[in-house]
């Protein structure tokens, strides 16, 4: 009588070594969409950094009436940068800019025309960016209106 083990004559072999191969072409798969999936995790960090940056920038600029101040005795259309007075680690930078846009009356208040008091419209810019070494791997900005009213 013959062994039934030794009539297989290595198949199970074969049957083992392609299992193997479809675990490590499942695992590799793995691999590489957690690498991914992580990269866009980090990518979409640094964007919200930049992002909170630029709008500190801006809320820096809001915060000081002496920007507005300076700024509209100069001619309209006039841009002004501004350094943020925020600190900001060395892989993360800020900067901002005020544009005066026009005068105009403000709608809804009770200065009117000719009462001592104008209201100036400005465009308040702020920029953010987050660097590696010295590329920038993410910027943001943001653009703020603004209407603020001062004696004529």
């Amino acid at each position: 009588m013959k062994n039934p083990i030794s009539n297989q004559d290595g198949a199970i072999l074969i049957v083992t070594l392609i299992i193997l191969m479809l675990l490590t072409a499942l695992a590799t798969s793995s691999f590489q969409s957690s690498t991914m999936q992580e990269k866009m995790a980090a990518a979409s960090g640094q964007r919200s950094i930049a992002f909170q940056t630029a709008e500190s920038a801006v809320e820096d600029v809001l915060n000081n009436t002496a920007n507005f101040t300076a700024i509209t005795v100069l001619p309209e259309g006039t841009t002004q940068d501004l350094t943020p007075t925020f600190t900001t680690d060395s892989k993360v930078g800020a900067n901002a800019s005020i544009t005066q846009k026009g005068k105009t009356v403000a709608k809804g208040s009770s200065i009117v025309q000719g009462s001592g008091f104008v209201s100036y419209v400005f465009e308040v810019t702020g920029h953010g960016q987050m660097q590696r070494g010295t590329t920038a791997v993410s910027e943001a900005d943001v653009i703020q209106g603004v209407q603020w009213t001062a004696p004529n």
